[in-house]
């Protein structure tokens, strides 16, 4: 069995041998040394100047200048690509500005439609006060659906809701405590279709609630 070959890991940043090039890239290191190959006689420059090849790219190509942009035939080639795009840029900009409008009104009957169902959730809130009444409306929430869950129900977005039969807002426009507003007799469990239909409409007043909030533990 012949012996293992000694190999030698080559090290970078590694000095061209034969300039002061160093690199720290193998790919940049190895397309470097091919600079330094002669060039074939007769190549001439890939972009079609006509003029002879004294440069080699990174994609492998000839040109007659170290950097192509500066190619008459580049500029030429690359000015008709432009004139070509430009083609037809005034029917673009029609079409585009027509596109724009029609986004912008979308929007505004989006927005308006927004406000609709905002007015009609919240009332005439001030920003301040729709910010407590979310505030508020989480709370109120999250303790009405535990008592559910303890009480054994499975609450799902498409199945089941708890829902207060003196409604969230209502309760918050007179000023009522999670306590009275989360007593068992103001919840009830509901569908979750009927219970997105009824909005906030109460349904029992709020002499009812206190009476039953202020009834003694065991009676009905």
């Amino acid at each position: 069995m012949p012996p293992p070959k000694d190999y030698i890991k080559i090290q970078y940043p590694r000095k061209c041998e034969h300039c002061d090039y160093v690199s720290n890239n193998p790919s940049m290191y190895h397309y470097h040394n091919k600079t330094h190959n002669s060039i074939p006689d007769g190549t001439t420059c890939w972009q079609g100047c006509g003029l002879p090849a004294q440069f080699l790219n990174t994609h492998g190509k000839y040109t007659c200048c170290k950097i192509v942009q500066q190619c008459s035939e580049y500029v030429k080639n690359h000015s008709d690509r432009i004139k070509k795009h430009w083609v037809g840029a005034d029917v673009r900009k029609e079409e585009t500005k027509k596109r724009f409008l029609k986004y912008c009104c979308g929007v505004s009957e989006v927005l308006e439609k927004q406000k609709t169902t905002l007015k009609k959730k919240y009332g005439n809130f001030t920003p301040e006060q729709m910010k407590d009444f979310r505030h508020y409306a989480r709370r109120i929430r999250t303790r009405a659906q535990k008592w559910a869950k303890e009480q054994g129900y499975v609450l799902g977005q498409q199945t089941y809701h708890v829902d207060h039969k003196l409604s969230i807002y209502d309760a918050f426009q007179l000023g009522l405590s999670e306590d009275v507003v989360n007593h068992p007799y103001n919840l009830r469990i509901l569908d979750a279709k009927e219970n997105s239909s009824k909005s906030r409409k109460s349904i029992i007043s709020l002499d009812e609630l206190l009476e039953a909030f202020n009834r003694p533990c065991g009676l009905e």
